[in-house]
């Protein structure tokens, strides 16, 4: 036991033991709203990972919260630790999902009581961040912010697609094999420039995407290599089953000199009969949408390709604990972009105040530094804000709650920021030089190890 919450329930640390009764409460809690069966795919995602089929998760990474009159589990939290990577610098860190409460238990702090455990499991294994594929809201109360891309593709009717281009000669989709790992990791290194967090993956991880997550898993996604003349030329990958109408295809990437649009002509075609196939395997026919929402908003296709419709993205709920300790283990990254802008080789103070808090970066001749904590002392009309410190003077920039995070990582450019928020204000040309340097908006691939 981890804590006596009382009124009969008791939070601890999760045991093989618990893989079924755990897969089953996972699978019935968060079912789609207007299910009336449990979902099998998130069932059988958490029977996985509490069986040891992870390469990084085992059965204590998750809390749950059991009545111990009945021995029933009345709440759960799981936290997947990897690695992403933030301008191609590595970076630890704690995903938390398959959070769930039962309906009876809801509003009661038994979720925010297994954050306060797994936050602090976080900070010891060195995680520099946290991120969350969350519902609108809920997470900021636990001190998230949305500010990673996540998703925003266009779709495609597949009963429309209806004149469909031939192939080139010489192509063919086939099955991804455990041969084919060297590939995938040279062609994903590749792709990874275009984005500002990645989730680089070696032979061992494209192993475990290959072979290690059962059929029907929501986690699992089917690799398709395509060929050109028998030569590896690119890859696909997309969910094994519907979710409700939508087929979900989550990358698509070819080898540098293959034309996108040449290789697009097959990749339709399989994804279109997939997606037939998919309909007709299902309880009732039913319309089929072909989804890239999970493609983001800026991928090489839609360049080559038009599309009628289109799905607003969303983001990654993130939450950065340390933020000096952060900026300091991604500065070659910054040190890379200052480079290659008009500050590269700036010496200076870049000093950030987030109303109560702040951060103080000292750049010389172009290299970070120094990033430290700073407590700034800002008054806005008579009104004092934070705390007195050595430096008097007000911050640089000055950003409102978490919201410096959705510039950090790309998801917002600075001048969308304070288009948005009134109290995001910068007040020094040299400091808006640096920030749009140093943070400039780019889109995101996030393909989580889960």
């Amino acid at each position: 036991m981890i804590r006596d919450l009382g009124e009969g329930l008791v939070l601890r640390a999760a045991t093989t033991d618990d893989a079924e009764p755990l897969a089953a409460f996972v699978g019935d809690v968060l079912r789609p709203q207007d299910s009336d069966t449990p979902s099998a795919p998130l069932t059988a995602w958490t029977r996985d990972l509490l069986e040891g089929r992870h390469p990084s998760f085992v059965p204590d990474d998750a809390t749950v919260v059991v009545d111990r009159r009945t021995g029933a589990i009345v709440s759960c939290l799981h936290l997947i630790c990897q690695t992403w990577a933030y301008g191609g610098v590595p970076i630890p860190v704690g995903q938390p999902e398959l959070i769930g409460t039962a309906a009876a238990r809801r509003g009661g702090g038994l979720v925010r009581a297994q954050f306060e455990i797994v936050h602090g499991w976080s900070a010891a294994r060195g995680h520099r961040m946290l991120a969350i594929s969350g519902i609108p809201w809920f997470y900021r109360q636990f001190g998230y912010e949305l500010a990673i891309e996540r998703g925003g593709g266009p779709r495609a009717r597949v009963e429309a697609l209806v004149s469909l281009p031939p192939p080139p000669a010489g192509w063919r989709v086939r099955p991804a094999h455990e041969a084919d790992n060297p590939f995938l990791v040279d062609l994903t290194a590749g792709a990874a420039a275009r984005a500002q967090v990645t989730v680089p993956r070696d032979a061992a991880l494209w192993r475990y995407e290959l072979d290690g997550k059962r059929v029907g898993s929501a986690a699992r996604r089917e690799i398709r290599i395509l060929e050109r003349d028998a030569e590896r030329v690119g890859y696909l990958a997309h969910a094994g089953e519907l979710w409700g109408s939508h087929f979900n295809v989550s990358a698509f990437e070819v080898r540098a000199g293959v034309s996108w649009r040449e290789a697009w002509a097959p990749a339709l075609r399989y994804l279109v009969e997939a997606g037939h196939a998919l309909a007709a395997s299902g309880p009732a026919a039913r319309d089929t949408v072909l989804s890239f929402w999970l493609l983001g908003t800026e991928h090489p296709l839609y360049r080559v390709s038009t599309f009628q419709e289109r799905d607003l993205g969303y983001a990654w709920y993130t939450r950065v604990p340390d933020l000096p300790g952060f900026l300091r283990t991604v500065a070659p990254a910054l040190e890379r972009r200052l480079a290659g802008s008009a500050c590269a080789g700036h010496t200076g103070t870049l000093t950030l105040g987030f109303y109560t808090d702040g951060v103080r970066l000292t750049l010389e001749r172009g290299a970070v530094a120094r990033v430290e904590a700073w407590r700034p002392a800002i008054t806005v009309r008579g009104i004092e804000f934070g705390q007195p410190s050595s430096d008097p003077r007000r911050p640089l920039a000055m950003f409102p709650d978490r919201t410096f995070l959705q510039l950090l990582f790309g998801y917002r450019s600075l001048e969308e920021l304070e288009t948005t928020f009134p109290d995001c204000v910068v007040r020094t040309s040299e400091a808006r030089a640096l920030l749009t340097a140093l943070f400039p908006k780019l889109p995101s691939d996030v393909w989580p190890v889960i």
